[in-house]
């Protein structure tokens, strides 16, 4: 467990009231740095870490030439790790919680928060996973549109991962949808 870090404030206090002493700089990398280090694991609420980015951030806006400048970007872009595997494990917590429609946007939301997240092939799979599931539980007047969905789904998972390892899988919902839709297309004529 990390300890607590009671010198952020002291920090920020001196970098607000000596803005051009000669330590201000670095009181100021240290109050971003200390928010970083207080932040909770991914699985906690993230505030912090959004806190902790944003000042690190303004930081390197103000001292983009700092002697910290490198130490400032690895504790960006260790936060968006963080923050991006936070987003990942949400999002398929609604898959295992079915509630598919819920899994579905948050794959979306996801993608548009992370669009080069190492985790965006499983998510695509996943969400044609949860569009099948979501249709297999709709009423029937409904069953057509949302294993349309599912095909859809399908098509731009394997025009966005052609060699992924979860084509076959997909495939099988892709087939069962295709299937499902032209029973309903027989019943309904």
């Amino acid at each position: 467990m990390k300890e607590p870090i009671y010198w952020h404030p002291i920090s920020l206090g001196f970098y607000e009231t000596y803005r051009r002493s000669s330590l201000a700089e670095e009181a100021q990398f240290m109050y971003a740095y200390s928010l970083y280090v207080s932040s909770p694991a991914y699985s906690l609420d993230q505030q912090s870490s959004i806190e902790a980015m944003n000042a690190m951030q303004t930081f390197i806006n103000q001292y983009p030439r700092s002697k910290y400048l490198d130490q400032a970007v690895n504790v960006i872009e260790d936060t968006q790790v963080k923050l991006e595997r936070k987003g990942y494990e949400n999002a398929k917590l609604y898959l295992k919680l079915k509630s598919y429609k819920a899994a579905i946007l948050s794959f979306d939301n996801f993608k548009s928060s992370f669009p080069d997240s190492e985790y965006l092939e499983e998510l695509s799979f996943l969400k044609v996973e949860a569009q099948f599931r979501f249709a297999e539980q709709s009423f029937l007047n409904l069953q057509n549109e949302r294993y349309s969905l599912v095909v859809e789904f399908y098509h731009d998972f394997v025009d966005n991962f052609p060699k992924s390892l979860y084509i076959k899988d997909a495939e099988k919902y892709y087939q069962n949808s295709v299937e499902k839709i032209n029973k309903l297309k027989t019943n309904n004529s």
